[in-house]
C-alpha cells in the first residue's frame, strides 16, 4: 500500500489493485445480502413465457431489480412496463393509443380486458408521476417501499399471466390470445423467464 500512497505504482498495477479491492467489496456485499435476495426471488417469480416483444427484457429486469432490493427502480420500471403493455394491447386491437387511463377505459369498454385487469393496471399506475418525477411525497421508508414494489410487481405478473396465458399441445405452445403473439410459419418467438 505504501507504493500506492507515494504514487510510485504504474497505472496498470493501480488498476489491478483497484479491481481486486472492488471485487472483494462486491463479494462481501453480495454475501451479506444473499439470503434476502433468495427470499425476494422466491416471493415474486415472473410468468415463465411471454412474447419476445420490445418490453419482454424490460419486464424481466423488473424482477431482477426487486430481487436485488432496488425498490424505486422496481416501482418505476414496473409502471413503465404496464404503460407499454397498455399501448401494446391498443395497437394489437387496432385502437387509437392515448393516455394510459384512456387506454384502460377503451380496452375495458370493448371487453378486451376484464374489470380485474383494469384494476391491476390502476394499482400499478397509482402514484406513477410521484415516482417518475421523484416528487417529494414518494415513500422513503425501506420496508414500505419493499412492500409497494412487491405489490406492483405481483400485479404485473397477474396481468402477464392473463394476457400471455398458454397451454401446451404435443409440445407446442398454444396461446390463449394468439393475436398477442407474433406467430410465423407455425412458430411463436418467445422470451423465457424460468429459474
Amino acid at each position: 500500500m505504501q507504493l500506492w500512497k507515494e504514487g510510485k505504482m504504474d497505472d496498470k498495477t493501480k488498476r489491478l489493485l483497484e479491481k481486486a479491492q472492488t471485487k472483494d467489496t462486491l463479494k462481501q456485499m453480495f454475501e451479506l445480502t444473499l439470503d434476502e435476495r433468495i427470499e425476494r426471488r422466491i416471493e415474486v417469480k415472473p410468468h415463465g413465457i411471454i412474447p419476445n416483444s420490445h418490453f419482454a427484457a424490460v419486464s424481466a429486469e423488473c424482477y431482477s431489480l426487486y430481487q436485488d432490493g432496488h425498490y424505486y427502480g422496481t416501482i418505476s420500471l414496473t409502471q413503465a412496463v404496464a404503460e407499454a403493455l397498455l399501448r401494446f394491447l391498443c395497437e394489437k386491437n387496432e385502437l387509437k393509443v392515448s393516455s394510459p387511463e384512456n387506454n384502460v377505459g377503451k380496452l375495458k369498454k370493448k371487453d378486451l380486458i376484464s374489470v380485474n385487469l383494469a384494476k391491476l393496471f390502476g394499482n400499478i399506475r397509482k402514484n406513477r408521476d410521484d415516482y417518475h418525477h421523484l416528487n417529494p411525497q414518494i415513500e422513503q421508508d425501506r420496508q414500505k417501499l419493499a412492500s409497494l414494489a412487491k405489490e406492483k410487481l405481483t400485479d404485473l405478473r397477474k396481468i402477464e399471466q392473463e394476457l400471455f396465458a398458454y397451454t401446451a399441445n404435443e409440445g407446442k405452445l398454444v396461446p390463449k390470445y394468439p393475436k398477442y403473439w407474433d406467430q410465423k410459419n407455425g412458430t411463436v418467438p418467445v422470451f423465457l423467464r424460468f429459474d
